[in-house]
C-alpha cells in the first residue's frame, strides 16, 4: 500500500497550480512595459514566449518552469534577448518573475546566468550600474522582496567587444556547493523573480542564458510523511 502510494506521489510534475510568469521590460527614461505569456504545458511544466519591438529596443524571450516531484526541484529560466536600437548608450531593467505556492519551511536556492553580447557598428558594450549587480535572484513574501544572490558583480561589471562582433559572458553560479539549489533562503514566498539591470551600447545586442531553481518538499512528499508517521503510531498501539 505505502509503496503504491509513493509510486504516485514521486512521478511527474509537483506542481499544485500552473505557475504566471511575468516579464517587465523597462527603458529607463522611455517607460516600461509588461507581458503575461500564456503557459503551454509540456512533460513536467510549462513553456512561455514572448517578443516585443518598442521606443529604442527590440526583445524576445522563452522560458520554462519544470517541477519535479522525486527531488522537490522547482526550475525557471530560459533565454532572453535584447538589442538596442538607439543610437546611445541605454539602460534597461528587466524583471521576470514566476509564481510559486508558499512554502513555511526552509527552502534552497540556486542559479546560473551566462551569454553573448554581439557589437554594433561602433562595438559591444553591456556594464553595470554602477557598483551594481546585472542579475540578481529576489524571492517576493508577503512582508517585502528580498535579494537572495547577485551575479555579474564589478567596478562595474563590463564585457565589451569590437564592431559587429561578438564575445562571450563567462556563466555564474550561486547555490550550486555541491549542485544547485543548495543556497538556504529560509521560507518561500509567493513568487520569485530573476532581475536583470544593465547598460547596453549603441546597436548591441545581449542574449542570455539563465536559471533560478528553488527546492521544497512535494506535496506529495509532505502526506507521505504524515501518512509514515500515522502508520507508526498504529503499530506501537
Amino acid at each position: 500500500m505505502l509503496a503504491s502510494i509513493a509510486a504516485a506521489a514521486t512521478a511527474g510534475s509537483a506542481f499544485a497550480s500552473i505557475p504566471a510568469v511575468s516579464v517587465r521590460i523597462e527603458q529607463v527614461g522611455a517607460g516600461f512595459v509588461t507581458m503575461n505569456p500564456t503557459a503551454n504545458p509540456v512533460e513536467g511544466g510549462y513553456t512561455y514566449s514572448g517578443a516585443i519591438s518598442l521606443w529604442g529596443f527590440q526583445s524576445s524571450f522563452d522560458l520554462s518552469t519544470n517541477s519535479k516531484a522525486a527531488t522537490g526541484n522547482e526550475a525557471f529560466g530560459g533565454f532572453f534577448t535584447l538589442k538596442n536600437t538607439t543610437a546611445t548608450v541605454q539602460q534597461f531593467i528587466i524583471d521576470m518573475t514566476v509564481t510559486n505556492d508558499p512554502f513555511s519551511g526552509n527552502a534552497l536556492a540556486g542559479g546560473s546566468v551566462a551569454g553573448v553580447l554581439l557589437g554594433g557598428p561602433n562595438g559591444g558594450l553591456l556594464q553595470g550600474v554602477g557598483n551594481g549587480a546585472v542579475w540578481q535572484a529576489i524571492i517576493n513574501r508577503p512582508t517585502g522582496s528580498t535579494t537572495i544572490a547577485s551575479l555579474m558583480n564589478g567596478n562595474p561589471f563590463t564585457v565589451t567587444t569590437g564592431a559587429n562582433q561578438s564575445g562571450g559572458i563567462a556563466r555564474e553560479f550561486f547555490g550550486n556547493n555541491p549542485q544547485i539549489p543548495s543556497l538556504p533562503i529560509g521560507p518561500l514566498g509567493t513568487s520569485r523573480t530573476i532581475r536583470m539591470q544593465f547598460l547596453l551600447g549603441a546597436g548591441s545586442e545581449v542574449s542570455l542564458s539563465t536559471s533560478f531553481v528553488v527546492q521544497v518538499p512535494a506535496p506529495g512528499a509532505i502526506a507521505l510523511l504524515g501518512l509514515s508517521g500515522l502508520v507508526g503510531r498504529r503499530r506501537r498501539a
